[in-house]
């Protein structure tokens, strides 16, 4: 009776488990390091001018087998310029610039972080941003009006979000207070 008992409630948790884990959204994202830790924040101090940096575009979520992917960046027209994509598969269309369409040889392992490719930019913001809190978004590929990534074995096209980083995220300026003054602004 208590194997039974056990046996049922594994089965009960793992029910409940696979239901949590298939719940959580797929998202594609641009990276300013190679960690893929939430959509990531370029800091208020850009790199002097002529820096070459790499950008870091990767697939999370998917929780299934991936063979292709297909979005497109918006790139910034301040803070740098792009100047291609690297690694790349064999089989790739476009680019992040334009919209790309990209598979891979071999299904890649979506119950881990993808990575999809980097992309070669040079920083020409002077050291400092021209504007604040700049866009660099992910977004359909216009040329097949698709975001997301094909699973593997169906072979079947899964949406996904994409994010948008944030470059020259300056933080708001706050100044120290007590609890009685913020209770204050709230006097009626």
């Amino acid at each position: 009776m208590p194997r039974i008992l056990a046996t049922g409630f594994a089965l009960i948790l793992l029910v409940l488990c696979v239901g949590i884990a298939s719940a959580q959204i797929p998202f594609i994202g641009v990276y300013f390091d190679n960690t893929w830790q939430a959509e990531a924040t370029m800091a208020c101090q850009c790199p002097p001018d002529g820096t070459i940096d790499t950008l870091y575009i990767a697939l999370t979520n998917a929780n299934t087998f991936v063979t292709g992917v297909e979005f497109k960046v918006n790139y910034p027209a301040v803070a740098f310029s792009y100047l291609g994509d690297i690694w790349t598969q064999p089989v790739t269309v476009g680019t992040t610039a334009t919209g790309i369409s990209m598979g891979w040889p071999n299904p890649q392992n979506g119950f881990t972080t993808i990575p999809i490719c980097g992309v070669i930019i040079v920083w020409n913001c002077g050291g400092c941003c021209p504007q604040t809190d700049i866009p660099l978004s992910v977004v359909t590929n216009p040329n097949t009006t698709f975001l997301g990534f094909t699973d593997f074995p169906n072979f079947l096209p899964v949406p996904a979000v994409g994010l948008t980083s944030t470059i020259c995220a300056c933080s708001i300026p706050v100044e120290e207070s007590t609890w009685g003054k913020v209770k204050s602004l709230y006097q009626e």
